[in-house]
């Protein structure tokens, strides 16, 4: 059941003209988007919207926005930059920011985040980099990347980090451990995602998603049925399914242990750049090429 959607209606301050990133609160009410056209926009349960980005000279886009566990801190970053915002009452400002350009990022805990450097579509010398907001220091050992780093998951609960680089590999790391496992990809990696749990890998290539077993480093199953590149993946809190979102226009939900297809959703949103769970488990959002969001009851 449809819940919400952006419609076209809306005035050009609370728009996108593509929707790329996408992201809830930590309790469900609130959701942040990040538009190709440089705008973070963030709404809430009573259709509020607040601008917190807004349009520039030059369009730089946002790769992607996160919450902080605690629900005051969203993070959002890009072409342009990366950005945190603090909520106080009902308004976010601008709470720090630094311009170096970022490809991706995730949130690791109400301090931590990592960052992804480089270019998203081509071979960039960049890096992965994990920032300590507080102290507002890059945290020592950054893993420098040749061909640049295109996406960045997290999984906080396990201190895990994973991300896709520019020469077709996909690596995840305990941070408390001093080097990252490497998951080699027949193809560039634009997006992928770890479980809640820290059990599983999610990885976008192609027309198909892979999902991996962490704890034996090996392929779980493969996603097949996408017409169209595989451009978001996203994790159910309870790691029973995972949505992918697709060029061909659809999102798909699978079930992690057989890999058979739950269900099919077309909205009008254009091509899917990005898909995320609520935290309830019962909402999807999505994005896409329209500048559009929906929210739809999965049950």
């Amino acid at each position: 059941m449809l819940l919400f959607e952006a419609h076209k209606h809306e005035t050009p301050e609370v728009t996108h003209k593509a929707v790329v990133s996408i992201a809830f609160s930590p309790d469900g009410s609130t959701f942040a988007t990040g538009g190709r056209d440089g705008t973070v926009l963030v709404r809430d349960a009573g259709g509020n919207v607040a601008s917190l980005l807004k349009h520039s000279p030059k369009v730089l886009p946002v790769h992607a926005v996160g919450f902080q566990p605690n629900g005051t801190g969203l993070v959002s970053g890009g072409a342009f930059g990366w950005m945190i915002y603090r909520r106080g009452g009902e308004k976010w400002r601008e709470f720090a920011s630094k311009l170096s350009p970022v490809t991706s990022l995730a949130v690791l805990n109400d301090r931590i985040v990592a960052i992804g450097t480089g270019d998203r579509f081509k071979a960039s010398s960049g890096a992965l980099e994990l920032w300590d907001t507080v102290s507002d220091r890059k945290i020592p050992r950054p893993f420098p990347e040749p061909n640049g780093v295109r996406a960045v998951a997290a999984s906080p609960k396990n201190k895990l980090v994973a991300w896709a680089t520019g020469h077709r590999k996909v690596r995840v790391w305990d941070i408390t451990t001093p080097n990252p496992t490497d998951f080699p990809q027949e193809r560039d990696c634009p997006a992928l995602a770890l479980s809640t749990d820290g059990s599983m890998l999610a990885t976008a290539g192609d027309w198909n998603a892979k999902i991996y077993d962490l704890k034996t480093k090996r392929e779980r199953v493969v996603l097949k049925g996408h017409k169209g590149q595989v451009l978001s993946v996203a994790f159910s809190p309870d790691g029973s399914t995972v949505a992918t979102g697709s060029f061909d226009s659809t999102v798909r939900l699978w079930d992690t242990a057989t890999g058979k297809e739950r269900a099919n959703y077309q909205w009008d949103i254009g091509v899917v750049h990005c898909v995320t769970y609520a935290p309830d488990g019962f909402r999807l959002a999505a994005g896409g090429d329209s500048g559009r969001v929906v929210v739809w009851d999965t049950e």
